[in-house]
């Protein structure tokens, strides 16, 4: 068997959507560890990102977690999938996953080590300020997973947070 094709699929490529996983790890005591992206200092992330052609949501979450922050992290749940249609041309849409994983000792958070191409920053935030640092897509996802429970679905139009359908 062999492992998943590294090469993204090509943005103009009219079939099929991408696929984003990430981690949402906790502290000992709750905290969040939340992410500070290179691209936008303003913006903080949950571990992950893209999934590559033929890998799987739950093993592009563990490989993302692993390049970003240097953590052998595995995916024990699915927390929420989210269908973000988008507005822009030449992006597609996405299917969003966010999974968690084990709790994070302090032996652990003293092996961080950040791709720093990607983040240059990592912090152990409380929930509720995190979701005011997440990107506001990724903040819906969390704060309707903590309203609905564990594996619900949303669908998320980025230019409309007037209507959303929730299902449990």
């Amino acid at each position: 068997m062999t492992g998943p094709d590294p090469r993204p699929v090509p943005a103009d490529d009219p079939y099929g959507c991408a696929v984003t996983a990430h981690l949402l790890v906790l502290d000992e005591v709750g905290r969040w560890l939340i992410l500070r992206t290179t691209r936008d200092r303003d913006r903080w992330q949950l571990p992950g990102g893209r999934a590559h052609h033929g890998e799987s949501p739950a093993a592009a979450a563990t490989r993302e977690a692993r390049e970003e922050t240097g953590l052998s992290l595995h995916v024990e749940r699915l927390i929420t999938v989210a269908w973000v249609p988008t507005g822009n041309t030449g992006r597609r849409d996405r299917i969003a996953f966010v999974f968690s994983t084990r709790t994070v000792r302090w032996q652990d958070l003293r092996a961080i080590t950040l791709q720093t191409s990607e983040v240059d920053a990592w912090q152990l935030t409380p929930a509720h300020r995190a979701t005011a640092q997440l990107h506001p897509l990724i903040a819906e996802r969390l704060t309707e997973a903590g309203l609905h429970g564990p594996g619900h679905y949303i669908d998320q139009d980025p230019g409309s947070i007037r209507e959303r359908t929730v299902m449990p």
